[in-house]
């Protein structure tokens, strides 16, 4: 097709995602996350993505010890998982609280 779709009109753009292979769909995204544990540089990464899953099915008064305990494992240098391929402005303390 001239549209960049599949014949049939059927538009392939959000199959062809990292969104959609390997967060939305169970085998891709199982498939990736042993991909990433598996690599010693990235295992950190794959351990960020299972504890960030965990964070979001806590209850809302277990979040704020969670979220500390998530910024010191993987966001301060020297912590444990230390991610250091993240931005600057990715591992900034939310606004409106201090850095530990």
């Amino acid at each position: 097709a001239q549209d960049g779709g599949a014949p049939g009109g059927v538009h392939l753009g959000a199959e062809l995602s990292f969104r959609w292979q390997c967060v939305e769909q169970p085998i891709g995204k199982l498939l990736f996350q042993r991909f990433l544990s598996g690599a010693p540089g990235l295992a950190a990464a794959g351990a960020l993505w299972a504890e960030l899953e965990a964070y979001e099915r806590c209850e809302e008064a277990e979040r704020s010890g969670a979220a500390a305990a998530l910024r010191g494992r993987f966001f301060s240098p020297g912590g444990a998982e230390h991610c250091g391929f993240l931005s600057a402005a990715a591992t900034a303390p939310p606004t409106g609280e201090a850095p530990p």
